[in-house]
Formats: structure tokens, C-alpha cells, sequence
């Protein structure tokens, strides 16, 4: 679709800035650009249409632009997004939108937004996920902010977005404030643990049960045809088989350290934060910490590991419980955000979102869409009659692999800990009275009882 509308300023053209630039001009987008890596800025220029308005600076692209302006920043997150919006401030007036599609921190939005809102200017947060390849072609955007400032964006934005199976556009306003960018850093955390899950399975099959590269990525192919495929089950097909130059698997070549850039550390904060358990997201990042410890970990590695006797289909099924449990944590813990801060995020709406164009799209979204919709107000998803259904049958086989991966020493923390957040949040007692009694006996914590309101504090020595 070809959108007609205003020049749209665009700062920052690296890997993301330009490809969004491409797709905007491929929609009839008028663009001003500025870039300050002079290598960048060459590359964009010699790929972004003649007529592209080439601005020397912040405020030269300020200038370039006819109020009511709308300009979006594909810069990185942190001191460099404060850098531009001082350097835009001067050159703007009251009306004038300015678009943070980085991986920005909420809390950081929340602030840029009341900072430039003295100026009644409009900051939107917006969450872009697809990878490169999502931002030439069709991402998934969530944005958060004024409603006013969306609706004049809207049009442009949901034009570029990927579009789900049945045609629309996976492209909303989430909600109020920073709501776009913390649904990113959920969506990013999710991410993080169907990952680490994904590893421990290869690990298993890998090493466990000692499977070439081939058979692995012939499973990973099955289950990307079933009830629990999606992008990340696709392309681990694609990774395990991709060979080297040699012809051995390219990932023996591969060191054994994964890195990280905040994001999944920001989820798992907001849950500390929040009160919320999110343990599938955070032993996620404890994982990708293990292993940065590469050296340490050289040092202390014993023998290796012997077989196991796992079922594929056992393993199908623990990967679509963890998948869809970590889901469930996420979901618990963008409620609870928007709880506290009051954007008025509609779950519906955020699955529906991420259903194409990000990294998470899955048939499963479309379940927890309608999951979600038929749920009465504030019920618990783990509610959902549907969902009950699917973990009654992906349940038992999680609980297999994760007992026999652990008796045989594989860690598989992300497997385990969807596993013990679903059991804690479904028994209707839970050892914390043990812990009250033990806050109480050597801080007198006080505790509370079941049978009288208040605090209270007892003599803990045993008689």
C-alpha cells in the first residue's frame, strides 16, 4: 500500500534506521535523513531513493520539515537518543511528533515524554522487532503514547508493518506512555527464554542423545509444522543444518558464549521491580551470564556427559509448554506494569501485534489472542480453558525431559524454571508460611495468620 502524507524526518541509519527508511520510501514515504556516521550515511545514500532530502544535522532536518513535524529516531538506546532530542527541542514547536524506535528502556521514555511535553511536543515509544530483514520487509510495532500523536503516525506506520494471516496490520497503539517500548522489552524477554530453551533442546539431542546436525534439523522442521512451530523453531532448522566451509557443522565452530544487550536484563528487573515472577525470562539472562564464564567454566568441567533416553516427542512437547508458559509470565508481567502506571494495554491487542513480523510470531499467538478475549476481567490466563488443555498435553512430557536432563547433569533452566513457576502458581499453598515463621524467629519479621487479621509475632524456639 502506497501512503500519501507529510515528509517524515528519519535520524539514525544503521542497520534498522535504513532498512525502516527503504521500507518507508517503498510506500511513497517522503523522507528527510540524517545520518552522522559519515560510512553509514554513504551506504544509505547510495541506496535510498534520489529524492531523498538530506539534512546536515538535527536541527538543519527540523528545519527541512513543515510544522505540524513527525520525526523518527533509529538511534542507539541511552545517552545518544537524549543527545538528538536536546538537538531537535529548538527546531520544534507545540504539535510536533518525535518517534523513539530504539530498544529504549520505559522508564526512559516515561521521562523523555513529560521533558518534551513542556514544550507540547509528543514523544512515542515505539517497539520494533523483526531483525533486519522485518524492518525492509514488514516489522511488528508496538507503540505506546499520546493517542492524538498516533492517530497522525498511524497511517504511515501500520502501512510498513508486517500483516497477519488474515490481513491486518501488526502495528497498534498498545497504550498510554511508555507502554510500546516496555511491551518490546517483554516481547525481547519472551525471546530470551523460548531461546534458551531451544538451546537446552539441541543440547539434548545434540549431546544427550547423540543426533547428527542433519536428524536435528529434520525435528526442528517437523515442529515448525505442528501446533508448536513459529520463526525461532524455523530458523533453528535452518542453524543446526548450515555448514562450514570444511562441511562440518558450523556451529562446532561457534564459541560457546552468548552475548546480550539489555533488554532481557530490563524485563527481568521490571519483574523484581514489579513483584512479578517472570523466571523463564530471568534464568534466561542468568544463562547467557553462565555462559560468559566461558574460562571459569573450562576450568571446572568434569568428564562428559553420558546418553539419555529422551523421546523426540516428549521434547516437542516440553518446548511447547515452556514456550507457551514463558508467554504466560510475560503477559502477567506487562499486566502488572500497566497496573501500576495505568496505560490501559489490551492483551488481545498485544498478541494480535506480535503475530507477524517479530521475532516471537507463532500460531501460538493466535491462540492466546482468543484465550485472552474470552477470559472474564481479571482472571489469570492459566484460566483459559484452551490453555488448560494445550499444557495437560505438553505438561507430562516437560516433566519427563526436565527429571532425566537433570538426573543425568544437563542444565536445562529454562525448561525447569517454566516448570516450577506453573506449579507454584497452581497449588493453593505454597511453603511461605516455613518462610514467614523463619523472617519471624530470627528478625521478628512478624507474619501474618489465616485465622486473625494484623501482624504478628510469636515465640519461634520449638515448644
Amino acid at each position: 500500500m502506497t501512503v500519501t502524507s507529510s515528509p517524515l524526518g528519519i535520524i539514525g541509519l544503521g542497520t534498522m534506521g535504513r532498512n525502516l527508511a527503504l521500507n518507508l520510501a517503498d510506500h511513497g514515504v517522503p523522507l528527510v535523513a540524517w545520518e552522522r556516521d559519515g560510512a553509514l550515511a554513504a551506504r544509505a545514500r547510495a541506496e535510498l531513493p534520489a529524492a531523498t532530502d538530506w539534512a546536515q544535522d538535527a536541527g538543519d532536518l527540523a528545519r527541512r520539515l513543515s510544522a505540524p513535524r513527525a520525526v523518527l529516531l533509529m538511534v542507539t538506546a541511552g545517552a545518544a537518543v537524549d543527545a538528538v532530542i536536546e538537538a531537535l527541542r529548538p527546531h520544534l514547536s507545540a504539535g510536533d511528533v518525535i518517534i523513539d524506535g530504539g530498544n529504549t528502556d520505559a522508564a526512559d521514555t516515561a521521562r523523555r515524554q513529560a521533558a518534551v511535553a513542556t514544550d507540547g511536543i509528543r514523544l512515542i515509544g515505539l517497539g520494533v522487532s523483526g531483525g533486519e530483514e522485518g524492518a525492509r520487509h514488514g516489522p511488528a510495532l508496538m507503540a505506546g503514547g499520546d493517542p492524538d500523536a498516533w492517530a497522525r503516525i498511524a497511517p504511515t506506520l501500520r502501512a510498513i508493518a508486517a500483516c497477519a494471516a488474515d490481513g491486518t496490520p501488526c502495528c497498534d497503539r498498545l497504550g498510554g506512555g511508555a507502554a510500546g517500548h516496555f511491551v518490546k522489552t517483554v516481547h525481547n524477554g519472551i525471546e530470551y527464554a523460548v531461546m534458551q530453551a531451544l538451546a537446552e533442546s539441541y543440547d539434548l539431542m545434540r549431546h544427550g542423545r547423540g543426533m547428527d546436525v542433519d536428524a536435528i534439523g529434520a525435528v526442528y522442521a517437523a515442529w515448525n509444522r505442528g501446533p508448536g512451530g513459529g520463526y525461532l523453531v524455523e530458523i533453528a532448522a535452518d542453524v543446526v543444518r548450515t555448514r562450514d566451509g570444511d562441511g562440518g557443522p558450523l556451529l562446532d565452530k561457534v564459541v560457546d558464549r552468548a552475548g546480550q544487550k539489555g533488554t532481557g536484563r530490563w524485563a527481568s528487573l521490571a519483574a523484581l521491580d514489579l513483584g512479578v515472577a517472570a523466571p523463564s525470562i530471568a534464568e534466561a539472562v542468568f544463562a547467557r551470564a553462565v555462559s560468559a564464564a566461558r574460562d571459569e567454566r573450562q576450568a571446572l568441567s568434569g568428564p562428559a556427559l553420558g546418553s539419555i533416553d529422551i523421546a523426540v516427542a516428549d521434547l516437542e512437547a516440553a518446548i511447547r509448554a515452556a514456550t507457551l508458559l514463558a508467554f504466560l509470565q510475560g503477559f502477567a508481567l506487562i499486566s502488572a506494569a500497566d497496573a501500576r502506571d495505568g496505560w490501559s494495554v489490551d492483551p488481545v491487542a498485544v498478541a494480535r501485534v506480535w503475530r507477524a513480523g517479530c521475532i516471537l510470531r507463532a500460531p501460538l499467538l493466535d491462540r492466546l489472542a482468543d484465550a485472552f478475549g474470552a477470559l472474564p476481567a481479571g482472571a489469570h490466563p492459566l484460566c483459559a480453558p484452551a490453555l488448560r488443555v494445550e499444557l495437560a498435553e505438553t505438561l507430562p512430557g516437560l516433566r519427563r525431559v526436565a527429571a532425566t536432563a537433570i538426573t543425568a547433569g544437563y542444565a536445562v533452566p529454562a525448561l525447569t524454571s517454566a516448570l516450577s513457576w506453573h506449579d507454584g502458581m497452581i497449588r493453593r499453598r505454597v511453603p511461605a508460611d516455613f518462610l514467614q515463621g523463619l523472617r519471624d524467629r530470627f528478625g521478628a519479621h512478624t507474619f501474618e495468620r489465616i485465622d486473625a487479621p494484623g501482624s504478628h509475632h510469636a515465640d519461634w524456639s520449638g515448644s
